[in-house]
């Protein structure tokens, strides 16, 4: 097998991972029957029909760094291709370019519907690298957020923000311009790490004080992420299997109980790709999987999108 380039794997898991999962959806099943989560699942990338099914999808969310024409047009071919009429828009944030593309992406979504949000993935990330002073980049921020609205009042503005930047000191959420807070539709909202303190309903409250107009869109990780971050802030050792696993299914039985109240519209998968898990592109770097483990955390992530399955089909079976 050539670094990179994973062969296609069976999807037989092994009987530890199957114990540990079957464990797992134990924990998760009951608090969760009877949740409403269909079309409110946005899979971040392509999935296979029969995945589509289960997830009920009902959007995707892509990134795209080509300008706006071209975003535009993949957007609506790709919400084609996966039978959704949705896509949620993360493109780059540059203060020479964004301000004039927003102005189009407004423009372009009154013919291309399936445009229904446009923002940014790590949004803290992208403002710390522009090194502005708050003023200069709320105001920035400012323009943005009109931009958008400028022809189409209900194309939607989002940010991805994780959970332990809300309180960080080093860009300070809560000093941005309040102008721009309430001009936030969607927050997509993601763990760092597998084991976040607080609490991702206290995360969600916090959020909603910063963001008062947002809806929350609750992110989760569905893939082995043990060799990309330590277990939890602070600490540099990784996660075990069973701690991979096991909290994995915790933050899917926290996320659907809030699913449809306390304003979390959507639940994010990251990344996609279910049903082709050894083809995604991502294995190809070596922080998302050590090379020598990439048979292990194909079949983690495949043993965690199981957890998904039986948690909105509990009568399906595993093919």
């Amino acid at each position: 097998m050539q670094r990179g380039n994973p062969a296609h794997r069976s999807r037989t898991i092994s009987s530890q991972i199957v114990a540990t999962v079957s464990g797992a959806i134990l924990l998760i099943m009951s608090p969760v029957m009877g949740v409403q989560v269909s079309n409110k699942v946005i899979a971040w990338g392509e999935n296979t029909p029969e995945w589509n099914r289960v997830l009920r999808t009902g959007a995707l969310r892509e990134g795209c760094s080509d300008p706006p024409g071209g975003c535009a047009e993949y957007a609506q071919k790709i919400s084609r291709s996966q039978g959704v009429d949705k896509v949620f828009l993360a493109i780059l944030l540059k203060p020479d370019q964004t301000p004039s593309y927003m102005s189009a992406y407004s423009q372009l979504s009154l013919n291309h519907p399936a445009l229904y949000e446009v923002g940014f993935d790590d949004f803290v990330g992208q403002c710390e690298r522009q090194k502005l002073a708050m003023p200069a980049m709320s105001a920035l921020l400012d323009e943005i957020a009109r931009e958008l609205k400028s022809a189409n009042q209900k194309l939607n503005f989002g940010i991805t923000i994780y959970e332990d930047e809300l309180s960080s000191s080093r860009f300070p959420l809560s000093s941005l311009d309040e102008q721009f807070q309430k001009s936030i539709d969607f927050v997509h909202l993601y763990p760092h790490y597998r084991r976040e303190s607080p609490s991702f309903s206290t995360a969600v409250q916090q959020t909603r004080q910063i963001f008062p107009s947002a809806k929350i869109v609750a992110g989760v990780y569905a893939y082995d992420r043990r060799d990309y971050l330590p277990c939890a802030r602070g600490d540099s050792a990784p996660c075990t299997k069973q701690e991979e696993l096991s909290l994995f299914a915790q933050s899917i039985k926290e996320r659907y109980a809030m699913l449809g109240n306390s304003g979390v519209e959507w639940i994010e998968f990251y990344p996609g790709d279910f049903g082709t898990e050894s083809h995604w592109q991502q294995w190809k770097q070596p922080r998302m999987c050590n090379p020598q483990r990439l048979q292990e955390c194909v079949e983690n992530t495949i043993a965690m999108r199981e957890v998904v399955r039986e948690t909105l089909s509990p009568s399906a079976k595993s093919r």
